[in-house]
C-alpha cells in the first residue's frame, strides 16, 4: 500500500510538470525563465527521490531499464560534457546564465524526466492521460495568449503586436503551440472518448491560431511540411476513398502553394500579418541577413573545433571573435538554428548525437506504419515540422520538454514498458528504504539549495539592485553587493551593477558619498566578474571604461588600456573597444598612439565610416587635406552615425564655417533624439546663418510649443528670426 502511494505521488509530480508553460512571477530577472525553470527542477527532484526511495523498497520491481532512445539521450549528455571539459568555459556549459538557464544541468534534468516517464507510465492509458494534461495547459496558454493580443483584459503585454503570452517570446510560443497542436491531433486519433475528442479538436485549434498569430516564419514553414508530409503520406500507404480524398487534398495544398509564390509580391501588402511575413522572406530581410551572418561565424569556428566544439553555452566567444559592426544584434549568445548550435558546442560528434536521436526516433515510427499508421503519419509529420522550426530558432524548457516527452512516447510504442516483464516477488525493504531516506534528506536540502534556492534568490537580487536603484539606493547597492558575492550570474549581475551606476550618475538627487560607494562597488565587482570570465569582453570594457572616467593614477590608466587591449583581441573588429583604447591615450596626450589605433582599426574594416570620420576630427587641424579625404568617403560609408559621429561631423563642419552642409546631419541628429530640443535650437541658428528664416522659425515654434525653457536667454536670437523676418 505503501509503495503504491509513493508511485501515485511521483506520478502527481510528473503530472504537474506541463503546467510550467504556465508559469512566469515578475519580480525576478528574466522571470519567464528563473521561475519555470526552478519550478521543473524542484519537480523532477523530488520525482527522483521518489524513485530512488521505491528503488530501495523493491529493487526487482523498479530496477532502471533503459531504452535505446534513453541511451541515445546519455551519449549525447556525455558528448557534450567531455565537449564542454575541453571547450572555452566549463562553468559556463554546466551552468548557463539567468537569460537562458540551459546547460549541462538542464540536459540532466530532462534526461531524468525522460527517465520518470518512462518509469512511471506502463500502459498508453497513462501516456494519453498526460497529453491531455499538456492539452489542457496549452488551452490555457493560447487563451491567455487570445486574451493579451486582442486586449481583453488587462493581462500581461496586454494588446502586444505579436502574440507572446506566457511563454514570454512569440518564436517560443510558437514553437510550443506547434508541438501542442501535432500532440493533439495524435490525441484526437487515439482517444477512444467522443467527448475528449470534441477537447481535442479545441485544443488543436486554439493552438493553431496562436502559432499563426506569432507570426513566426519558420514554425509556420514547419507547420506547411509538416501537413504536406501528412497528407502526402495518405496519399503513399492509405488506399480507397480516404485515399482518393487526400490526393484532392493534397493537389490544392501544392496549388495553394504554387499561388503564394506566383502572387507573393501581391501577398506582401496584405494586412494579415503572418501572411506578410510569409511573403517578405528574402535574402534582403534584415532577420534573415543576421542570421545569414551568424551561421557564416559558426561555420568558420567549426574548422578549428571540428569534433567537439567548443562547449555548450559558449557561443558568445565566437560571436565576439567574428563581430562587425554592420550586424544589428550588437550581443548574441545562439546560431538560431539548432543544428549548428550542437555542431558549435559539440563538434560534430555532439550534432551525431543530437541526430541520432531525432533518426532514431523516425526509424521506430517508420517500423510502426503497418501496425499503427495514424501514429506514424502524425509523429513522424509533427517531427518533421519540429525539425524545420529549429533550423531557425532554439529550443527553450518548453519545448524541450515536450520533445523529451515525444522521446518517451515514441519510445513506449516500441516496447519500453515494464509492464509485461515477470517481476519475481521480493519483500519490502525497509532497512534500505530508511537508508536512503536518511540520505537523500541530505542530498536534497544541497541540490535545492545550489539548483532551486541559490538561483532564484541570486535573481532575485539582481532584479531587486536595477528595479531599485532610485527609489531606495540602498536596497538596490545591497542587492547587487549580494547577488555578485556568487559567480552564478555575476556576468549579467555586474553588466546591470554597471549600467545602474551610469543611472545614479546622472541622478541629480543622489548625493556624493552614495555614488562614490556605488561606482566603487561597480569597479569592485566587475573586475571580480572579468577575473572569472576571461573570454567575456563586456565587463571588460565596462570596466576599462569606469576606470577611464574616474581614474586617479597611471597605474589605473595602465590597468584600463590592458583592459582595452583584451577586449580587442577577443574581438578584434568590436569599435566600441578601439574607441575606448582611442579615448584613453587621448587622455593620456598619446596622439600618435591614438591614431595607430584607429588606422588599424580601419584596416580592418575598410568599408566602416564610422573610423574615418573619428580620423577626420583628429586630423581636422594638423592635416586637413588628409581630414578631408577621410570625411569624404566616411560619409558614404555605413556606420558614420554610431557613437557620436554625426556630432563629429557637425563640429568638423562648423570649424570650417561650413554650415549649409551640416543642415542633414542635424535633421539626422534630431530624428535619433526627439527629446533633444537644443539640437532644434543649434539648427534654428544654422538656418539663420545660411538665411533660411523659414527653417529658423519652424525649429522656434516647434521648440516653443514642446519645450519653451529651452528658449530662456535666447530671446535675443529669438527676436531677430522675427525682425529679420518682417524685412
Amino acid at each position: 500500500m505503501f509503495e503504491l502511494k509513493l508511485e501515485k505521488t511521483a506520478k502527481i509530480l510528473l503530472y504537474a510538470t506541463p503546467f510550467l508553460a504556465l508559469i512566469f512571477i515578475e519580480g525576478f530577472y528574466f522571470p519567464f525563465i528563473i521561475s519555470r525553470t526552478v519550478y521543473f527542477r524542484l519537480l523532477i527532484q523530488l520525482g527522483l527521490s521518489i524513485y530512488l526511495l521505491l528503488l530501495a523498497l523493491n529493487f526487482n520491481k523498479y530496477k532502471p531499464r533503459f531504452s535505446l532512445a534513453f541511451i541515445l539521450v546519455g551519449i549525447l549528455f556525455l558528448v557534450n560534457l567531455i565537449a564542454a571539459l575541453l571547450g572555452y568555459d566549463f562553468y559556463n556549459s554546466f551552468w548557463s546564465n539567468f537569460e537562458r538557464m540551459e546547460g549541462l544541468v538542464s540536459l540532466i534534468y530532462l534526461a531524468v524526466c525522460l527517465f520518470l516517464l518512462q518509469t512511471f507510465f506502463k500502459e498508453k492509458k497513462d501516456w494519453l492521460f498526460y497529453i491531455r494534461l499538456i492539452l489542457i495547459y496549452s488551452c490555457l496558454v493560447s487563451l491567455y495568449g487570445l486574451t493579451q493580443k486582442f486586449n481583453i483584459l488587462p493581462v500581461f503585454e496586454a494588446g502586444i503586436g505579436r502574440m507572446t503570452s506566457t511563454i514570454g517570446n512569440a518564436a517560443f510560443l510558437a514553437g510550443y503551440s506547434l508541438l501542442a497542436f501535432g500532440l493533439s491531433v495524435y490525441y484526437y486519433l487515439n482517444e477512444p472518448d467522443k467527448n475528449y475528442k470534441y477537447f481535442a479538436l479545441t485544443a488543436s485549434s486554439l493552438n493553431l491560431i496562436v502559432l499563426l498569430l506569432t507570426s513566426t516564419r519558420g514554425a509556420i514553414l514547419g507547420l506547411s511540411l509538416g501537413i504536406f508530409v501528412f497528407i502526402f503520406f495518405s496519399v503513399i500507404f492509405l488506399a480507397g476513398k480516404i485515399r482518393k480524398l487526400f490526393l484532392v487534398i493534397l493537389m490544392i495544398i501544392i496549388a495553394l502553394g504554387g499561388g503564394f509564390f506566383l502572387f507573393r509580391s501581391t501577398l506582401a501588402n496584405s494586412g494579415i500579418e503572418f501572411v506578410n511575413r510569409l511573403a517578405t522572406i528574402s535574402l534582403a530581410d534584415a532577420t534573415v541577413k543576421n542570421r545569414l551572418v551568424v551561421w557564416r561565424m559558426a561555420l568558420r569556428e567549426f574548422k578549428f573545433h571540428p569534433y567537439l566544439g567548443v562547449g555548450m553555452e559558449n557561443f558568445d566567444v565566437i560571436y565576439n571573435k567574428y563581430y562587425t559592426p554592420d550586424i544589428s544584434e550588437n550581443w548574441f549568445d545562439r546560431t538560431h538554428n539548432v543544428y549548428l548550435d550542437q555542431l558549435v558546442s559539440g563538434g560534430l560528434l555532439g550534432l551525431a548525437a543530437y541526430l541520432a536521436i531525432l533518426f532514431y526516433l523516425f526509424y521506430l515510427l517508420f517500423k510502426k506504419r503497418k501496425d499503427d499508421y495514424w501514429q506514424f503519419a502524425v509523429l513522424f509529420s509533427l517531427l518533421i515540422a519540429y525539425g524545420v522550426h529549429n533550423f531557425f530558432v532554439f529550443d527553450t524548457l518548453n519545448t524541450s520538454f515536450l520533445y523529451f516527452f515525444l522521446i518517451g512516447l515514441i519510445g513506449f510504442a516500441d516496447g519500453v514498458s515494464t509492464s509485461n516483464l515477470e517481476i519475481k516477488p521480493q519483500a519490502n525493504n525497509h532497512l534500505a528504504f530508511n537508508r536512503v531516506f536518511m540520505a537523500l534528506i541530505i542530498a536534497n536540502i544541497f541540490v535545492f539549495y545550489k539548483l532551486v534556492y541559490l538561483p532564484l534568490r541570486i535573481n532575485r537580487a539582481i532584479y531587486v539592485g536595477y528595479y531599485y536603484v532610485i527609489a531606495d539606493t540602498f536596497r538596490s547597492y545591497e542587492n547587487f553587493k549580494y547577488a555578485l558575492n556568487y559567480k552564478l550570474g555575476s556576468v549579467e549581475a555586474a553588466v546591470q551593477l554597471n549600467k545602474m551606476w551610469e543611472v545614479i550618475e546622472a541622478e541629480p538627487n543622489i548625493n556624493t558619498a552614495i555614488k562614490e560607494n556605488y561606482q566603487a562597488l561597480a569597479r569592485e565587482k566587475l573586475k571580480f566578474v572579468s577575473q572569472n570570465f576571461p573570454l567575456d569582453i563586456r565587463t571588460r570594457m565596462y570596466l576599462g571604461q569606469l576606470i577611464l572616467n574616474g581614474y586617479r593614477s597611471q597605474r589605473e590608466l595602465d590597468e584600463a588600456e590592458v583592459l582595452f587591449k583584451e577586449s580587442i583581441s577577443l574581438s578584434p573588429t568590436r569599435v566600441e573597444a578601439y574607441y575606448l583604447l582611442y579615448n584613453l591615450y587621448g587622455q593620456e596626450g598619446k596622439k600618435a598612439e591614438a591614431r595607430v589605433v584607429l588606422q588599424d582599426l580601419m584596416n580592418k574594416l575598410p568599408g566602416y565610416g564610422g573610423v574615418k570620420i573619428m580620423l577626420a576630427s583628429a586630423l581636422a587641424k594638423e592635416d586637413p587635406v588628409k581630414a578631408e579625404e577621410f570625411y569624404r568617403l566616411g560619409v558614404k560609408q555605413a556606420g558614420y552615425a554610431d557613437f557620436g559621429g554625426l556630432t563629429k561631423i557637425i563640429g568638423y563642419l562648423l570649424d570650417q564655417k561650413r554650415y549649409a552642409e551640416t543642415v542633414p546631419y542635424y535633421l539626422d541628429l534630431i530624428k535619433q533624439n526627439q527629446a533633444r530640443y537644443d539640437y532644434r535650437l543649434d539648427l534654428a541658428k544654422i538656418y539663420y546663418l545660411i538665411n533660411d528664416l523659414a527653417g529658423a522659425r519652424d525649429q522656434i515654434n516647434i521648440i516653443s510649443a514642446n519645450s519653451p525653457e529651452t528658449l530662456k536667454g535666447q530671446e535675443s536670437f529669438v527676436k531677430m528670426v522675427e525682425e529679420a523676418g518682417k524685412k
